[in-house]
């Protein structure tokens, strides 16, 4: 395979997981979500100027290399003003359901990042680093399951939804890394 192809195959998903973040956020005219997403890529561009000072654009490009991080930042901010618990589950007051369903995927996937990390010896963060097309293409794939979740429970997501997206991410990346990694290091 040709590096030129190779590289246009793995850039794909980050290019196509930033463009559908944007389409749900301009969809959805939420002027809290738009605020989140941009106070999110300044949190993302500070947080990576001060990890790799000697660069001097790396605020500029990297949030867009790892827009998972981009994501997941936002969708903190916007959880951080309008997450609403219940006995049914969570869910965002005042957010329309398909970017809700967005932003609560990637909180599940950083929950569960978090949370699991240690117990699988560190795959799924080494996989964050490492594999960004890896963990954009799981980041749709778990944005998928939370949209159906919350559809089956008018908008919110229930606990028990909330634990299968956070225990589903971690532990689909570390399965996808000893599967993938010695595939891709043997044909790209």
């Amino acid at each position: 395979m040709s590096p030129d192809l190779a590289s246009l195959l793995l850039l794909a998903p980050l290019a196509l997981y930033s463009l559908h973040a944007l389409w749900r956020l301009i969809a959805s005219d939420s002027l809290p979500a738009a605020f989140a997403f941009v106070g999110g890529y300044f949190i993302c561009a500070v947080l990576f100027r001060l990890t790799l000072p000697s660069l001097a654009v790396v605020p500029i490009w990297l949030p867009f290399l790892f827009p998972y991080a981009w994501t997941g930042i936002a969708a903190l901010l916007l959880a951080s003003g309008t997450l609403r618990l219940g006995r049914k589950g969570i869910s965002l007051d005042g957010v329309p359901p398909l970017l809700s369903a967005y932003a609560l995927s990637q909180l599940c996937l950083h929950l569960g990042l978090m949370a699991l990390s240690t117990v699988l010896a560190g795959r799924p963060l080494q996989a964050y680093a490492m594999l960004p097309p890896l963990v954009a293409a799981s980041g749709y794939l778990l944005y998928r399951l939370c949209l159906w979740l919350s559809q089956q429970n008018q908008g919110w997501l229930s606990w028990p939804g909330v634990i299968i997206t956070a225990v589903a991410a971690p532990l689909c990346l570390g399965w996808a890394v000893e599967l993938l990694v010695p595939v891709l290091l043997r044909y790209l």
